[in-house]
């Protein structure tokens, strides 16, 4: 009985000193698609906004930051025509960060996005939706690393590995292998912490 006294006490004082910060973030992107079906597919810049938690403990050398992102994925698909892409998505990364110096950290994490819009320029009368499907949920790996050496502000540079499939295969083809693409980033960006 004791031993559990002594271990709710631990997690308490633990919480309690726990350091929570909420900010903004916005930064730019290149984006196109992986895999043995994306070959013509190209990149293009972008950008994602949002707000971001930090959840560190003092007694835990990792410091935990979910995101929330409105994420603007542009590149462009070309087999003979080029389309201009733009999706939208809705992107929640969760990243463990962790300081090997003072100033610097690496993080990295699950993220979780969801397709709200996928459209193109229009060749030949065909947007890129009248050709392909797209999935409405994707799980990505992203891996990265960072500086908060100015007060307040933290810039960091990450990668997003998609690990699901961006298409689900061509409109109309019903039970046939989804397309080998899935998403692939490189991001810059910049979060203010207000608290």
């Amino acid at each position: 009985m004791l031993k559990k006294i002594l271990l709710a006490a631990v997690v308490a004082a633990t919480a309690t000193f726990a350091q929570i910060n909420v900010g903004a973030t916005l930064g730019a992107n290149l984006s196109t698609l992986k895999g043995d079906d994306a070959e013509d597919f190209g990149t293009s810049i972008g950008f994602q906004a949002g707000v971001a938690g930090k959840f560190a403990v003092p007694v835990i050398p990792l410091v935990l930051v979910p995101e929330i992102l409105i994420d603007m994925r542009n590149f462009s698909y070309d087999p003979g025509a080029e389309y201009n892409i733009t999706t939208w998505a809705l992107d929640i990364p969760v990243m463990a960060r962790f300081s090997p110096m003072p100033v610097f950290y690496i993080e990295a994490g699950p993220q979780f996005a969801f397709n709200l819009s996928t459209s193109s320029d229009k060749v030949l009368g065909k947007d890129i939706s009248d050709i392909f499907e797209f999935n409405t949920f994707e799980f990505d790996f992203v891996l990265g690393g960072g500086t908060d050496i100015l007060p307040f502000v933290d810039i960091d540079f990450r990668v997003v590995l998609g690990l699901s499939d961006w298409m689900s295969g061509l409109v109309g083809e019903k039970g046939g292998d989804p397309w080998d693409t899935s998403n692939l980033q490189f991001m810059l960006g910049v979060t203010y912490w207000f608290l």
